[in-house]
């Protein structure tokens, strides 16, 4: 018999103000943009008309809409692990931030800092954790250009969680 250990993340008590998460890479892909777009219906010329894009759009090229990137970066800081098994819920998204866009095969990065931590008011076995996502286009020289930040608000278990 084999038995697999699954490991968690980190616990409320044991993230700091301040600390910085950089995220593994991810280069978008040309079925990101057509499985998002269909999926949500985001159906728009802009998405998926390459002459339109090219002749009558600043980009130049089809884009990906703003909302996706926004799953994409959290996805990509879930992908630490950093939260596995320690988060409990989403409490908010704020504060959205959009500089520039994102196109088939630009890569993208997400770095998270964690701005403020409270205890729960009503659960004491709980702590709220309010962290900055900042979205990065990364060059193939490996500058980085701002994409867009949100804010995300989440509650967290403490060591002593109880059901």
């Amino acid at each position: 018999m084999v038995t697999i250990s699954y490991k968690h993340g980190k616990f409320y008590e044991e993230f700091n103000e301040g600390e910085v998460y950089t995220t593994s890479r991810r280069t978008l892909k040309e079925a990101d943009l057509l499985n998002f777009c269909n999926l949500c219906w985001f159906n728009l010329s802009m998405f998926f008309d390459e002459l339109y894009a090219e002749k009558e759009m600043p980009y130049k090229t089809p884009v990906f809409p703003g909302p996706f990137i926004i799953p994409l970066a959290i996805g990509l800081f879930l992908k630490t692990g950093i939260y596995e098994k320690t988060v409990i819920a989403l409490l908010g998204i704020q504060n959205l931030k959009f500089k520039t866009s994102l196109r088939v095969g630009e890569t993208m990065e997400a770095g998270v800092k964690i701005l403020h931590k409270k205890e729960s008011n009503s659960y004491p076995d709980r702590g709220i954790l309010k962290s900055l996502f900042t979205i990065n286009k990364v060059n193939k020289d490996l500058a980085k250009q701002f994409v867009m930040s949100f804010e995300m608000t989440h509650m967290l278990k403490k060591r002593n969680f109880k059901m």
